[in-house]
């Protein structure tokens, strides 16, 4: 009888530039003192039987009276609302509204109405846009490495799949991708190998 070996791929397909497709929002704001924007995204990723989780949370500054002055987590989100086609924001009272100033109760409700595709008849899932996957370098020796997905994602084209290349590589750059280093090679499906981004 023959010895069996399974056959070997070249490694992960499941960390770098990855097609994605939106499963759900969940608003954990009020869970997290430090939070005025929470929104956590569970994304699923094309090849995996498992959710991704996606987070665009922060605090935002506001002046004496209370009002919104800025804060980086509202780029971080209204880049993504875009990509998503996401015309709802803040206004100055920190107080979700749609595009026309009508008033969001519930802004996960009003992203899983808005901004979840349909299946095809067929039922197959359609990957509509692209993230970067990696795993995060952990603060301290011994700690776990969590698997975090970027929150800038662009719709799925080979177009947007440079234009992330080029995010990544930047962003490494800068040290803002702290990403750990013993992962697997990555197999031909990704663009960049062993590469990632903070999604915070």
């Amino acid at each position: 009888m023959a010895i069996f070996r399974p056959a070997m791929s070249g490694g992960s397909g499941f960390y770098g530039i990855c097609e994605i497709a939106l499963n759900s929002f969940e608003d954990k704001s009020a869970d997290f003192d430090w939070a005025d924007i929470f929104i956590d995204v569970k994304v699923n990723q094309k090849g995996s039987e498992y959710t991704r989780n996606l987070k665009i949370a922060g605090s935002l500054e506001k002046d004496s009276s209370g009002n919104i002055t800025g804060g980086s987590v509202l780029k971080r989100m209204y880049t993504f609302f875009d990509a998503i086609g996401c015309k709802a924001g803040l206004n100055v009272k920190g107080e979700w509204e749609d595009e026309k100033g009508k008033a969001i109760d519930n802004i996960a409700d009003y992203l899983n109405d808005k901004c979840i595709p349909a299946l095809i008849p067929d039922g197959e899932q359609v990957y509509t846009h692209l993230a970067y996957i990696y795993k995060e370098k952990p603060k301290k020796d011994g700690d776990k490495a969590w698997t975090r997905v970027y929150h800038k994602i662009y719709a799925n084209s080979e177009v947007n799949k440079a234009k992330l290349a080029d995010d990544v590589k930047w962003l490494k750059g800068k040290g803002v991708i702290k990403e750990a280093t013993d992962l697997p090679a990555q197999s031909s499906g990704n663009t960049l190998q062993g590469s990632g981004l903070s999604n915070l």
